[in-house]
Order: C-alpha cells, then structure tokens, then sequence
C-alpha cells in the first residue's frame, strides 16, 4: 500500500467543469489512430492541452479532446487543426505521430449537458474545438 501525501477529500477535488468559451493556444500532446465505431473510418483521437494566451492562465494545463478524421470529408477538421499550424499544400500527413507537438490556437464552445432519449443516460456538458486558426 501508497500513502498518497495530501490526499483531498471528494468534496475539494476538481469535478472536470468544462472552461468557458473562447480562444484558447492549444498544443498536442498525443494522438492515437483509431477507426470510427460507425463506418470503421480512419481517425485521430488527439489529447490537447491549453498552455495560453497570458490572460487564460487559470485554464493552461487543462486538456480538450477531439477526434479528427484521416479520410473523407471530415478531414476538413484535420486540415483546418494542420493549416493554422503553419503547415503548407505539399504536408503530407502519413503518421499521428506528426500531430503530437503542433500548437495553434482553438475556438473552445461549451456543448450543453445533454440525455440520451433512447439510453435514458446523461452526458456531462463538455467542450469542443468549433474551430482551428493560427496564433494570432
């Protein structure tokens, strides 16, 4: 057994609130290939992590999650998050690997807690990337 040091009780710990709707730097910190559970399509499953700007200080370090497409037409994502990376035409993007490291910047929403009407189960609100654009 680990004595964790300075355990918090339930009640002081963080509940995962999603941050409020803005511009946010982001970074990629990792990205997994998977296949989508519908039409077992091609994608990225990306960790980012908001490290800016100055005035959002209080959000750097938390983490966004998204998944980008690898064929189709919702690669659109995908060229959008490469584009505002600064990468040109001629990028080919032929591993996942090459998307850890990339910062940008996100237009972060907040998507509303919402209930499944067939499972009867409740989703958390969450936030989603609306939008990929170049640091400004």
């Amino acid at each position: 057994m680990v004595m964790i040091p300075n355990a918090p009780k339930l009640g002081d710990m963080p509940k995962g609130e999603p941050v409020p709707e803005g511009i946010y730097h982001i970074r990629c910190d990792k990205a997994t290939y998977k296949t989508s559970k519908e039409k077992g399509l091609p994608m990225a499953e990306v960790q980012l992590t908001i490290f800016g700007p100055d005035e959002a200080e209080q959000h750097h370090g938390r983490k966004l999650f998204e998944n980008l497409m690898l064929s189709g037409e919702g690669m659109f994502r995908t060229r959008q998050l490469l584009e505002a990376a600064g990468n040109d035409e001629d990028f080919v993007l032929e591993d996942t690997d090459q998307l850890v490291g990339i910062e940008c910047a996100a237009v972060v929403q907040v998507e509303k807690e919402r209930k499944d009407p067939e499972s009867g189960q409740v989703y958390s609100a969450r936030n989603k990337v609306a939008r990929f654009m170049p640091i400004a």
